[in-house]
């Protein structure tokens, strides 16, 4: 059997991303796993102030980020100066 490089050497991804694996119990651990941190997400958007509702509208998940990364550095300002 003959292996190939996905990607060519040097080469960089982008963002985050799960492999999915092709068997049913493989693929049972990962919907358990992206159960496990949907909680997590909300506890972070709510802790932030961010309006969750507006992030549906973005389709891009660095604009989505830079949303999490705006609101996380207006909160430690926040902090830092009060």
């Amino acid at each position: 059997m003959r292996i190939e490089r996905r990607m060519p050497p040097g080469a960089r991804r982008r963002g985050f991303v799960v492999p999915v694996p092709h068997t049913r119990s493989g693929q049972k651990h990962v919907q358990a796993y992206v159960q496990t941190l949907r909680p997590m997400v909300a506890d972070i958007a709510a802790t932030l102030q961010i309006d969750r509702a507006a992030l549906t509208q973005l389709d891009d998940p660095n604009e989505i980020g830079a949303v999490y990364l705006g609101a996380f550095l207006d909160d430690l300002g926040r902090r830092l100066t009060g």
